[in-house]
């Protein structure tokens, strides 16, 4: 007897310290998405469910609405809506819902199958018949809709150089708009251009994008990418800039190293042009173009973005036994009149050195109209070669560095004999 009234004041004790510490939840509204996604692929399914966490008795079950993106119409979910529809101010989603997509579970909750972008909407949670305010819940079905970004170019394709063009990039019916970005070459040019702005969710959207641009040669064979984030999918269009430009030297040293000792050497003229050029090498002895033969290749690289670079390459071990000739002409009468012939003579060591010691010429053509003209003079010094690119590359800026010094000195003069 003792032991059970000892046991029955220890669970008063008990009770009496561990109830003030269960706190109970009040009730609550919580709208859900089944499955949890921010936006839905056409075709999938969802469930809809409005429901109030930790209900009392009394409590009345909570009431789901569909708001219209386009409208703000609030439509109360109900059977007859689902089911039987009716009248002018009905959301079109449920007038179109022959096939039942859109099924009834209860006031509070729908299933809707094969989703459309036209399925796009706001829900809200609430429970108007509650005696307890218990605010509402807001949730926006996002059905996606994609579509490819294009690219159009103005007054047309391709782009002559330093001449005004207007590049647009846009989409149409499309949804739902979430970010995008303009990429040329590697290079952000987003603020570089306008964009319309999309307000709101309402679909389908459009988007465009433009800038006005004055491209170079630079521009030539460069991308220009258009990305458009279309709820959690991006969908990228990439173009290719054509620039036309005229023909020029890129790099064509004037002089140019050749170690005749080494059994390859080469010499080189980088240039660039769109539509492409020609560049001819030809001989400074006797103006006649180079041709690839035994102990010489001439090599042409595709630098990319227009630009091309010519390679000449000597074998030195071909090119030595070669003896350097020219024609002789004698005259010998035959039968009272004279006979002119001419026959090589050699005139020289080898054909490889007296070749390099002429030097050599390069013209660039396009459809046979001369573009310009090199002279190069091979060297036997590396540093002739390395100080004539130093001077081409540095006179004016040397020239530029002595005006200053020169300025400086002057005004420093007159500034002792203004304090003197």
């Amino acid at each position: 007897m003792i032991k059970k009234l000892t046991m029955f004041f220890v669970s008063i004790i008990f009770l009496t310290i561990v109830t003030p510490s269960v706190q109970i939840m009040p009730p609550s509204l919580k709208l859900t998405f089944t499955p949890d996604e921010k936006f839905f692929e056409p075709n999938a399914a969802v469930e809809i469910h409005c429901e109030i966490l930790s209900p009392t008795d009394k409590m009345e079950p909570a009431q789901l609405w569909h708001v219209d993106l386009k409208t703000g119409k609030h439509t109360q979910i109900s059977r007859s809506l689902i089911k039987s529809p009716a009248g002018s101010d009905i959301p079109d989603t449920f007038k179109k819902n022959a096939n039942r997509r859109i099924e009834y579970i209860q006031k509070n909750h729908i299933r809707i199958s094969h989703l459309q972008m036209e399925d796009s909407a706001s829900f809200e949670c609430n429970c108007p018949d509650c005696d307890q305010s218990l605010g509402e819940e807001k949730r926006l079905l996002q059905v996606m809709k994609i579509v490819l970004p294009k690219w159009h170019i103005e007054p047309g394709w391709p782009i002559q150089e330093k001449a005004k063009a207007k590049i647009r990039c846009t989409v149409d019916d499309f949804y739902p708009f979430v970010s995008f970005q303009i990429v040329h070459h590697r290079h952000d040019i987003t603020s570089s251009g306008t964009a319309i702005p999309i307000v709101g969710n309402v679909f389908p959207q459009r988007f465009s994008w433009e800038a006005d641009v004055e491209p170079d040669d630079t521009w030539h064979n460069t991308s220009l990418e258009c990305i458009v984030t279309q709820g959690n999918i991006h969908q990228r269009v990439m173009k290719n800039f054509e620039v036309l430009f005229t023909p020029r030297f890129v790099k064509c040293e004037d002089k140019q190293y050749v170690n005749s000792t080494k059994e390859n050497a080469t010499i080189e003229c980088e240039y660039s042009g769109n539509p492409a050029p020609i560049l001819t090498w030809f001989r400074e002895s006797d103006g006649k173009p180079l041709k690839p033969e035994a102990g010489i290749t001439i090599e042409t690289k595709d630098e990319h973005h227009g630009k091309y670079k010519s390679i000449v390459t000597f074998d030195r071990e071909k090119l030595i036994t070669i003896p350097f000739t020219t024609l002789s002409t004698t005259t010998k009468p035959i039968d009272g009149k004279p006979e002119i012939t001419e026959k090589p003579k050699v005139i020289g060591d080898n054909y490889y050195q007296q070749l390099l010691s002429d030097g050599f010429s390069v013209k660039l053509t396009y459809n046979n109209e001369e573009k310009g003209t090199r002279k190069i003079s091979i060297v036997s010094d590396v540093n002739d070669a390395r100080s004539n690119s130093l001077d081409n590359s540095s006179t004016k800026t040397i020239q530029c560095l002595s005006t200053t010094i020169i300025l400086l000195s002057l005004l420093t003069i007159l500034f002792m004999i203004q304090h003197h």
